[in-house]
Parts: C-alpha cells; sequence; structure tokens
C-alpha cells in the first residue's frame, strides 16, 4: 500500500526555544487528554471516562451542537481537571468515541507563560517520536499572522495490516478570555476503517484543503461564566 507522503521542514528548522517550556506544555497534553493520536488505547480510556462522567457541560459557552461540512456536531464530552485548562469534544448524531468517523473538539489552556508556538512545537516533537513506529505519520505546520495549522495523518494496525487511519486539522491560536491569555485549540479529526482506508487516503488532496479553510474561519468564541 502507497501513502502520499506529505514533506515537512518545520521540525528541522524551528526547534524548541526551551526544554522546560516544552516538557510543561507536553506533560500538560498528555496528562489532559490532548493527545489523541494513541488510536486504540486512548480510545478505549475516553470511553471509560465518557461514560463516567453524568453530565456534559458546555464550560466553554460555543454551544452544544456545532455545524461542520454540512453536518451537525452534538456535544458529547468535557473535562475540567484543573481551572486552567477546558476540553469539549462533539461528534456527529449516532457516532461513538471508540468508532467515529468525524469528531470536533475545542480545548482552552490559560497561560501567561507557554505561546501557541510552544504548543505547536511540542506537538510536532510528539508526532516526530511516533514515526518511529508509524510509518503512515506524516505533517504540514503552516503559520499565519500568529496562528498555527498543523494538519496531520496517523494510523493504527497489526501484523503489517493498517486498521485506522486518522487525520487531524488542528487549529492553534492566541486568545484572551476574561481578561486572561490562553491557547486555543480547535480541531477536527476524520478517520476510515478497513477496506476504507485506500479511498480515504485517496481522496484527501481534494478534502483537505476545504476541511482547513472551514476550521480556521470557525467563529468558535469561548466565554466563561
Amino acid at each position: 500500500m502507497q501513502v502520499s507522503e506529505i514533506v515537512s521542514n518545520f521540525a528541522a528548522n524551528h526547534r524548541p526555544k526551551t526544554i522546560d517550556n516544552i516538557n510543561t506544555i507536553k506533560k500538560l497534553e498528555l496528562e489532559l487528554i490532548m493527545k489523541r493520536i494513541g488510536l486504540s488505547l486512548m480510545m478505549i480510556l475516553t470511553c471509560v471516562m465518557a461514560f463516567a462522567q453524568e453530565e456534559v457541560v458546555d464550560y466553554l459557552q460555543v454551544g452544544k451542537t456545532l455545524k461542520f461540512q454540512g453536518k451537525k456536531f452534538e456535544l458529547k464530552w468535557c473535562q475540567h481537571p484543573i481551572e486552567a485548562y477546558y476540553l469539549q469534544e462533539w461528534l456527529p448524531k449516532g457516532e461513538t468515541f471508540d468508532n467515529y468517523e468525524q469528531m470536533l473538539t475545542v480545548s482552552l489552556a490559560f497561560t501567561e507563560v507557554l505561546t501557541v508556538r510552544d504548543a505547536v512545537e511540542a506537538k510536532v516533537q510528539e508526532l516526530e517520536e511516533r514515526k518511529k513506529s508509524d510509518k503512515c505519520c506524516n505533517y504540514l505546520v503552516y503559520e499565519r499572522d500568529g496562528e498555527y495549522v498543523l494538519d496531520f495523518l496517523v494510523s493504527d494496525g497489526a501484523d503489517g495490516k493498517l486498521n485506522c487511519v486518522e487525520v487531524d486539522i488542528h487549529h492553534y491560536k492566541p486568545v484572551t478570555v476574561n481578561g486572561k491569555k490562553a491557547v486555543q485549540l480547535n480541531f477536527y479529526s476524520r478517520r476510515a476503517y478497513g477496506d476504507d482506508i485506500i479511498p480515504f487516503l485517496e481522496s484527501l488532496k481534494d478534502k483537505k484543503e476545504d476541511w482547513i479553510t472551514e476550521l480556521t474561519q470557525m467563529k468558535i468564541v469561548c466565554k466563561m461564566k
């Protein structure tokens, strides 16, 4: 099977400013469920937490329904483990976290120290590490006016066979909420399984530009009570 190769020089040309900054945000990302690329294990953990949660709360006040690519997404999961961090996820009706095809996520991390670029660089390092075991893993990074888009592909499989591929479009931007600085991450995740993988990969060239354009133009404004 051949996968279209995505070429990126970002990791080579943009190294982290300080190890302390990167370690801090990577720890935050791992501990607070921002790490979505461990497909099988992380989805199981997410489901366990989702079932354990009694109420899904729209902490960020962005709406219990969102529309993307002409489809309505419903708020299905939220997380507010510490005062400075919020995470919410939306799925189309009828889809579940263990076998979804599409997902929207919005997270907000309040910080006076870490920048949007720090967050992107941490994710890039994570993807570089994943490349060692995931031959499909690759990414592109775009920057404009202080906002970043990280477009990446990951996969899950066994015995040389792909079971699932996932494309994630991450849109990072600096925001101010109630007078406090924060990093907001909006992202769209799209998956294909089994026999649908090859057609899905072949269609990405025509679809991803639309996904990126629509995601970056979404008017998602986080508000806090």
